[in-house]
């Protein structure tokens, strides 16, 4: 039986892949048709030399950083290195580079490290071609196109198959005539994804851990003891990372240990058309984060709105979703992943962008009460591990998407302050007013004379208590527990100091400095 085939890419053929937007040769002292063997990070600590045809990637190194040139001419047995910077400030090192015999590629800034790892290892696993023949040839199959590949599948086999992905949602699925689908198929394809009680995740722990193509009954309601209906699943995997799953309707007549090699086979192949629709996937979100962050920032709001198909007239929100609680390590593009995942799945219109450890999105609002549902059910959805607060900012057109943005920071920061997760701007205003006065007040110390005033020092619970009792002598008292007598003399003697609560512009900025005074102004926002 034939194989599949993976031959390494060559660096051209990687370049291409990966797009000449984002990586420029600076030198190539062998020529761009050697092979790639696959990304390697560069660990000044380790003195272990580079696998052989490797692409190093310089993390953390940057031309003018002092013995860039050493440590290049030291990755002799690569294939190529990697350097975040302009091609022409990367140029003066393309001498060390051809002492080492290694190309030197220029990274633009716009593109994360990690990004350009997984389009590496894409590239590298899908190779420079992809040769199939069991009475087939796969490698006909236009890359990325799941539906014409599980088809093909389905022919070879003579039984219906589909794909996956990891939480069991449906991928693609066969439509060969003739062949007949089950009632789980059926199912299957009308929810688009596997129902719990046939998805265990023991069943799922196997196919993504294993190489080997396995054989599970259905499962009731669909078979039961008397009456079995078989199922062959194999894990997909590109390179150390689970992408899906292969499942074959086997019926009652099981395929022979030859045909189960042959799903193997399949679910290799398979993986490099999910990384293709991956990288597809990719580089579209890329593209849109591009646009949503130029409209975030008032640059040409409206023709992005126009690109991303956004009516810039119409009202448009900000809704921001970030941690409530930072972790040790932060969420990033795996948020970025959920939040946008999430959204596509619920056919959420809306365009997403990670700034920091925030996602934003843009998103229609018509409705901010119904917005709010939406990021209700977001967090709630995917914060079963980590918490997530969602800050929804206000409806606006186009050219005043930075100011809901603003908003949506605001509510986000109030949410954290509170331990709610999810807020419009509407329903914490108050508190969001004084997050912006603390800001304020963090960046000109000398506002509002914000230093503690000395007669306040023995007296601050006291007084703002009485100021938010508005007077209320017996309740301040009551709220900070002593006599209201005390109570009495505690004010007075603040105002023979020299702070008169009497006077309305006194009191205002003496609450202001003292309900500011620790930065964690109070929330009306509901979990």
């Amino acid at each position: 039986m034939n194989q599949v085939e993976y031959l390494e890419p060559s660096l051209a053929q990687v370049i291409e892949r990966i797009g000449t937007d984002y990586v420029t040769v600076v030198a190539a002292p062998n020529g761009v048709d050697v092979p790639i063997s696959g990304p390697a990070i560069h660990d000044p600590l380790s003195a272990a030399p580079p696998k052989p045809g490797a692409m190093v990637l310089l993390v953390g190194l940057a031309p003018e950083t002092p013995g860039a040139a050493r440590t290049i001419r030291r990755l002799t047995g690569a294939a190529a290195a990697v350097m975040r910077s302009d091609a022409a400030d990367a140029a003066p090192l393309a001498e060390a580079a051809a002492e080492a015999g290694v190309a030197l590629i220029a990274l633009r800034v716009a593109m994360s490290w990690s990004h350009l790892h997984t389009l590496l290892e894409d590239a590298v696993l899908l190779g420079d071609s992809l040769v199939a023949a069991p009475s087939r040839d796969l490698g006909s199959v236009p890359a990325g196109d799941l539906n014409a590949l599980v088809n093909a599948i389905a022919e070879t086999l003579d039984r219906p198959a589909a794909i996956v992905d990891t939480q069991w949602r449906l991928l693609a699925y066969s439509a060969v005539p003739g062949q007949a689908n089950d009632d789980l198929q059926r199912d299957v394809i009308l929810s688009r994804t596997v129902p719990a009680r046939n998805a265990p995740q023991e069943t799922r722990r196997l196919l993504l851990t294993s190489h080997r193509a396995l054989r599970f009954h259905t499962g009731p309601p669909y078979d039961d003891d008397e009456h079995r209906i078989w199922r062959i699943g194999a894990g997909i995997r590109g390179g150390p990372e689970p992408l899906g799953m292969l499942w074959v309707l086997e019926g009652d007549e099981q395929l022979s240990a030859d045909k189960l090699v042959l799903v193997e086979e399949f679910a290799r192949l398979a993986a490099a058309h999910l990384l293709r629709v991956r990288r597809a996937r990719t580089l579209d979100r890329e593209r849109r984060g591009e646009l949503v962050g130029q409209a975030l920032d008032g640059r040409d709001p409206r023709t992005a709105c126009h690109r991303l198909g956004l009516d810039p007239g119409a009202g448009i929100a900000v809704l921001a979703v970030a941690e409530l609680v930072a972790g040790d390590v932060p969420l990033g593009e795996h948020l970025l992943d959920a939040v946008a995942t999430y959204l596509d799945a619920y056919r959420r219109s809306s365009a997403c962008v990670l700034r920091g450890d925030t996602v934003y999105c843009l998103m229609p609002a018509q409705d901010l009460a119904a917005l709010r549902e939406v990021a209700s059910d977001l967090t709630r959805r995917l914060g079963l591990r980590r918490r997530l607060a969602a800050g929804v900012g206000g409806r606006v057109g186009a050219d005043d998407l930075p100011r809901s943005r603003r908003q949506a920071d605001l509510a986000l920061a109030v949410l954290r302050a509170s331990g709610a997760t999810v807020a419009t701007i509407d329903e914490v205003r108050a508190a969001a007013t004084l997050v912006e006065l603390r800001s304020l007040l963090d960046d000109h110390p000398d506002l509002l004379l914000h230093e503690a005033d000395p007669a306040l020092r023995d007296g601050e619970e006291s007084v703002l208590a009485w100021i938010e009792c508005h007077g209320d002598v017996r309740a301040a008292a009551r709220r900070v527990g002593v006599h209201p007598n005390t109570l009495r003399y505690r004010i007075r003697r603040l105002a023979g100091n020299g702070l008169d609560l009497t006077d309305p512009g006194t009191r205002l900025v003496t609450w202001l400095r003292l309900r500011l005074r620790d930065g964690e102004p109070g929330s009306s926002a509901q979990a």
